[in-house]
């Protein structure tokens, strides 16, 4: 078995993956003691309702009561058991990435990770002498869960484990390992510009006397740049060192206004790693970018980490004023010679970001974060600009809640998470839970949406060891990233289809040898002559949760290649919907194991919204499509495994499952059910290109044409 879905209830559908599953001839299924009715039930018989050598799929029996249940699969040679709705741990993250101290919370995110919470438990194991540690929830869902540390835990490395309220002690799972470390008191010299030079008034220049202020803190070792209240005239760039903070006495009351000048500065205010910048407002006419840190000369620096924005408010604007149309058009280019669609807002690049309860306007893109890792973005409102969008390339490991993003030009749009470099192999853990995307009608307005157009590879691979594949097919003429490493192989046809690893080592074609790829694990199908094989930048384990969308084009959807996504408990009002979407996207890109459960479209009909924006005018989708173009049709599914599930949709808007054609489907394994389709003139589509469909207790109405 490759994957099961869950998390699942009672009358619900499981797709279970995997290789040589005709074999099965029967599943029995038990509720697991413990949780919320603590009552064991079964073991039972359930009907094989679909099956091939790939997939198999069953039902919950409707008499189960929610919690932890173990299947069993019998066929000729044995049984094998798994248990559905255990913790699927994706990522840990705590403040400071994998480091946290007394007081501070822990967050574990991935499916099932809260069930009960007044039972769920993350337990700190130490590392070496010393008593485990027991933490009961502080908030949580199915999708994440946070753990808050008491301020006695000794500091250590801990490793984890998580139960999430239902079943028994084996249903405790591995959540991986934390460093406590003690709390650092803040001891750091303050360095008042007032003692500088700085007036403050608004009218003396203060930009010398803030620097003196810089240098003077980076000469101590760092320390805090203080601004009491006022406002500070000033020219040129700030560059903040490291181990110095540039705080103001509060966001309100300390203004830094930067003077126009024909040709500004890159950026108003830059660092390269280990500062901040908080409490205070930024207000600029002809800009740059208007903070950007991690950067040197524009090129990424690797080593850069701890980099803070808070509570900061700015108001960047290269088109104030009373400007003709000519002058706004030579504007308009002078900014697209010089950055394209690249002129920032906030631009970062390292480890243990944050931007937090800031309030940006920008002349273009509002947000743009280079392989962030460890990264917290909460509490801002973000207004994109002209041709402006937020940006996430090369991700890991990112926490995206309670913002506002929205656009403060009518070219402003959405933005997307994305793989769009020659240095990103991959993105992957990424929660967005609890923001507002509202009012975007630039470009494609796409509120979210993961990107990353070619590949590596496409074609034949067998293996020569578990861990390593012969690839003797050519590699893809169109290769974004510089190097293969990261990059993910799926098995998308033959022996093994359904498996996945990534690439630790990629080896060249040689005179009398192929290509190959060594495997960051070992496969537990080996590949042969029948396999088929795509390598491709990574999309894996995106968390899109419980989002309000209004006014967008698409509100949420996977674009291209994509993971173990979730799309669970969105709001959308005059979307396009909400889109898995595997395609030929100058390469093989396929869509595996994505859940799409309990969003609800309120007003679904939609204007330019969709893909592409190919909804000129009609009904808002939850959509699951596989994109061919009419001349490469022979190609294995690229959707496999995905469940569509307890959606409500008011009215004007419906589901469609689409594959192209029978003769080579594009889908395969899908479950619909329990969705509500109020008011359509469609219903619910699912066409003939999609094999091993599932469609149960679905409540459509359609209007009479």
């Amino acid at each position: 078995m490759f994957w099961y879905n869950d998390p699942v209830g009672p009358d619900e559908t499981v797709i279970v993956t995997g290789s040589q599953l005709d074999a099965v001839k029967a599943i029995s299924i038990s509720r697991v003691p413990g949780g919320a009715s603590g009552q064991a039930a079964g073991p039972r018989s359930v009907e094989l309702i679909q099956q091939d050598a790939q997939s198999v799929k069953f039902v919950v029996p409707k008499e189960f009561a929610p919690g932890i249940y173990r299947f069993t699969l019998a066929y000729p040679e044995g049984e094998v058991s798994l248990r559905l709705n255990r913790p699927a741990v994706y990522w840990v993250q705590a403040s400071l990435g994998d480091t946290v101290s007394p007081g501070e919370t822990v967050r574990v995110f991935g499916r099932n990770i809260v069930r009960q919470p007044d039972r769920a438990k993350l337990v700190l194991l130490p590392e070496r002498a010393g008593q485990p540690v027991t933490l009961t929830s502080v908030a949580g869902s199915l999708w994440h869960g946070g753990f808050r540390l008491p301020d006695t835990v000794a500091p250590g490395d801990y490793r984890l484990r998580l139960s999430n309220g239902d079943g028994d002690e084996d249903d405790f799972v591995d959540a991986g390992r934390i460093h406590v470390v003690a709390a650092a008191a803040e001891r750091r010299s303050i360095f008042n510009v007032r003692e500088y030079g700085a007036f403050g008034d608004g009218i003396i220049n203060a930009s010398r006397a803030v620097k003196a202020a810089i240098s003077a803190a980076q000469q101590s070792g760092g320390g805090i740049v203080y601004l009491p209240r006022g406002r500070y005239l000033m020219t040129g760039p700030l560059l903040i060192p490291s181990n110095v903070t540039l705080r103001g006495e509060r966001t309100d009351l300390v203004n830094l206004v930067w003077q126009d000048v024909e040709d500004p500065p890159e950026a108003l205010i830059a660092g390269t790693s280990h500062f901040a910048i908080e409490d205070l407002t930024i207000y600029a006419s002809r800009h740059g970018h208007v903070v950007v840190g991690g950067f040197l000369n524009g090129v990424p620096i690797p080593s850069a980490s701890d980099i803070a924005v808070r509570r900061v408010r700015i108001r960047a604007s290269a088109f104030r004023g009373h400007m003709s149309p000519e002058q706004t058009f030579q504007r308009m280019l002078k900014i697209d010679r010089q950055y394209g669609q690249s002129l920032d807002t906030i631009r970062l690049t390292g480890d243990k970001l944050t931007v937090t309860d800031c309030d940006v306007v920008g002349s273009g893109r509002s947000l743009y974060l280079f392989k962030p890792s460890n990264t917290v973005i909460s509490g801002n409102v973000l207004n994109n600009g002209r041709f402006g969008w937020y940006s996430f390339t090369g991700a890991n490991r990112i926490i995206f809640e309670n913002n506002t993003v929205t656009a403060a030009d009518l070219q402003g749009t959405g933005g997307s998470i994305n793989t769009l470099s020659p240095d990103v192999t991959g993105s992957e853990n990424v929660f967005f839970a609890n923001n507002v995307f509202k009012a975007l009608y630039g470009w494609d307005r796409e509120a979210v949406s993961s990107d990353g157009g070619g590949g590596f590879y496409f074609g034949p691979a067998s293996s020569v060891a578990p861990d390593r594949l012969s690839l003797p097919g050519p590699a893809n003429e169109r290769v974004i990233a510089t190097t293969w490493v990261g990059a993910v192989v799926m098995v998308a046809d033959g022996r093994g289809a359904g498996q996945f690893a990534r690439v630790a080592a990629f080896d060249p074609a040689g005179n009398d040898r192929p290509m190959s790829v060594a495997l960051d694990r070992k496969l537990t199908v080996e590949l042969d002559a029948t396999s088929v094989v795509t390598v491709v930048q990574m999309h894996q384990n995106y968390l899109i949760v419980d989002n309000t969308f209004e006014d967008v084009g698409v509100a949420a959807q996977f674009y291209g290649t994509g993971l173990n996504h979730v799309l669970a408990g969105n709001v959308a009002t005059r979307t396009g919907g909400f889109f898995d979407r595997a395609l030929i996207y100058h390469h093989f890109q396929p869509s595996w194991q994505v859940q799409i459960l309990n969003n609800r479209i309120i007003e679904g009909n939609a204007y330019q919204a969709g893909p592409d924006r190919t909804i000129a005018s009609g009904e808002a989708l939850i959509a699951v499509q596989a994109v061919r173009p009419p001349g490469m049709l022979k190609q294995p599914p690229l959707v496999r495994a995905v469940v569509v599930r307890g959606n409500h949709m008011d009215n004007d808007a419906h589901i469609e499952v689409t594959g192209v054609t029978p003769v080579f489907p594009g889908v395969r394994d899908v479950v619909v059910e329990d969705n509500v389709i109020g008011s359509s003139r469609v219903g619910l589509v699912i066409d003939r290109g999609v094999l091993l469909a599932t469609e149960r207790r679905n409540t459509v109405n359609v209007i009479e044409r």
